[in-house]
């Protein structure tokens, strides 16, 4: 055993330590919940067999007859490299309910099917008397299978980006260009195991951003948190921005009478609500308890209202309703009294909300009778 790992070549043994690096890290920082962990450390686990099998595999190729144990190499490698690849997507989706989630294993499980098959069906792949490696027919089942998941990423993307997460996009983009030009490296025989290493230096880079992402991001209802308001402010300071001023009705009865669970729901929904409906110009922050704030650069009042009466008639479909006050900053403006103008706008709005419900003649319980019935499964969205 020791003989045959004498020969490791530097970049699987690269991989091998960042691997290895990382999920010590992972379970030593104790970050993120735990099923996110799992998520992390079984991606990290997979890439490491790969990355074993890989070099396995080219080990046995140099002998001059063909190695059964060539065979499970190969195929073992090919199903790891799946599993990181369905692994990593569902990394990306934070929201995913088990029939989703049973979609998305499809394209693995059938993959991992034909592959198994390898020894006793040459359509999928096979060695030659010589050693030489010919992949059959059957065998592009693996390209059909990363043409799939590099899709689902391609509109996972698209989603985010639309939804005003702009970031997270581009963090997926930059994973799925450095992959894919590892392959091609891996393919050309550039670089040996260049797909798996480019694919360890993404993973280790998609945790570290989004370790520094739950910095800036309410984990309740996945908006960015108030020190990337400001931040965001001073950055398009020399732009026109609309400033929306919002606040969630209701909120803390809905916690008194119902739990903190059914108002971490209320806020969940209604952030899913805004970002159903609004372009990548505004942005969504939440900069308090009930309290959420959008920032539409270079965006008209005129855009900004249309904005709010969108939110208006989507949350009908809801159990929810909010406040709303709108305020233009200009370049040169003082933005800390822009955002004030914009509060005292939404406070207006707040009053005359409580005053129309203190002359309705039904009781508060009555508009939220149902709410354990709703969930934050947005299906009214669609």
């Amino acid at each position: 055993m020791c003989k045959l790992f004498m020969g490791l070549d530097g970049g699987t043994y690269i991989g091998l330590v960042v691997c290895v690096t990382l999920i010590i890290f992972i379970v030593t920082m104790r970050s993120f919940d735990r099923d996110l962990r799992k998520k992390f450390i079984y991606t990290i686990t997979a890439l490491c067999i790969a990355l074993i099998m890989s070099y396995l595999d080219m080990h046995y190729a140099l002998e001059p007859t063909v190695n059964p144990l060539r065979y499970v190499a190969r195929i073992i490698k090919l199903i790891a490299e799946g599993y990181m690849e369905v692994s990593v997507l569902r990394i990306f989706i934070k929201d995913i309910n088990k029939v989703n989630d049973k979609v998305i294993w499809l394209p693995f499980i059938v993959a991992s099917v034909v592959l198994l098959m390898a020894p006793v069906n040459r359509e999928v792949f096979y060695f030659t008397p010589d050693n030489e490696y010919v992949r059959g027919p059957l065998g592009n089942v693996i390209f059909v299978e990363a043409i799939i998941y590099m899709a689902l990423a391609l509109r996972i993307c698209i989603k985010k980006w639309f939804e005003g997460f702009q970031r997270d996009a581009v963090t997926m983009l930059s994973m799925l260009m450095m992959t894919a030009v590892g392959v091609i490296f891996e393919n050309e025989k550039i670089f040996p195991n260049c797909a798996l290493n480019s694919s360890a230096v993404c993973i280790i880079f998609l945790y570290m951003y989004m370790y520094a992402e739950r910095y800036n991001v309410d984990s309740v209802s996945r908006c960015y948190k108030r020190r990337c308001f400001y931040a965001d402010a001073a950055k398009y300071a020399r732009n026109q921005i609309a400033i929306i001023s919002m606040d969630l009705n209701d909120l803390k009865f809905i916690n008194d009478n119902y739990g903190h669970k059914s108002g971490d729901i209320a806020l969940l929904t209604f952030a899913e609500v805004v970002r159903s409906v609004k372009t990548n110009k505004f942005i969504l922050y939440r900069t308090g308890g009930d309290e959420f704030m959008i920032l539409g650069i270079k965006a008209s009042l005129s855009e900004a209202k249309e904005l709010v009466e969108y939110v208006r008639e989507k949350l009908k479909e809801t159990p929810y309703t909010c406040s709303f006050g709108i305020n233009m900053y200009n370049p040169g403006d003082d933005f800390d009294a822009a955002v004030v103008k914009a509060d005292k706008a939404m406070y207006a709005d707040k009053n005359a909300y409580k005053e129309s419900r203190t002359k309705r003649s039904r009781s508060r319980v009555d508009d939220f009778e149902n709410i354990n019935l709703f969930s934050n499964n947005i299906n009214f969205l669609n």
